[in-house]
This record gives C-alpha cells, sequence and structure tokens, in this order.
C-alpha cells in the first residue's frame, strides 16, 4: 500500500528468489564486473575488521589459498567469512 495522496504502485522484485548459484551464473555468463575479493575467496564483504575468506572455500592442496566466490556449493555458508556481529556468528 502506497502512503496516501500518492498513486497506488506494484513494486516488482525479479531476483529475489534466485539463489547464491543463480546470481554468480547470471554474472558469469554476462560476463559483469564484480570485486576481485570474490576472486580470492570472499563470499560476503562488509568491513576490513569482519570480512575474511570463506573457509569453505579454502583450497586443501595450497595452504592460505581460497577457490572462488562462484565455487560455493551451499547457499547458507555465504556469510562463514563474516565475523564481529550477533547474526554472523
Amino acid at each position: 500500500m502506497t502512503d496516501s495522496g500518492w498513486p497506488e504502485f506494484m513494486r516488482v522484485h525479479p531476483i529475489i528468489d534466485w539463489t547464491y548459484k543463480d546470481i554468480w551464473d547470471f554474472l558469469l555468463r554476462l560476463r559483469i564486473p564484480y570485486c576481485s575479493l570474490y576472486d580470492e575467496g570472499f563470499t560476503s564483504l562488509g568491513s576490513m575488521e569482519n570480512t575474511h575468506p570463506n573457509p569453505n572455500l579454502a583450497q586443501e592442496e595450497d595452504q592460505g589459498k581460497y577457490k572462488p566466490a562462484f565455487m560455493l556449493t551451499n547457499d547458507s555458508y555465504e556469510r562463514c567469512g563474516r565475523f564481529g556481529t550477533s547474526k554472523d556468528r
């Protein structure tokens, strides 16, 4: 519902039901530029104090290196590289 005196309108969110994989498929297929930190294993960006590469993307064969964010297979692990807020713990 809109505010009184304003015409009614419908909000449309065409990507609201997209999964993490859907978003990455879209970005990669259309070659849309994105922040290079995602190529270094970051999956959720915040401040420098609470953002780290996602441990679920750590490369077993090369310690200290991470796979790119688009290789994350479980949506529920997207924020595993974020620390410092009660929501992210």
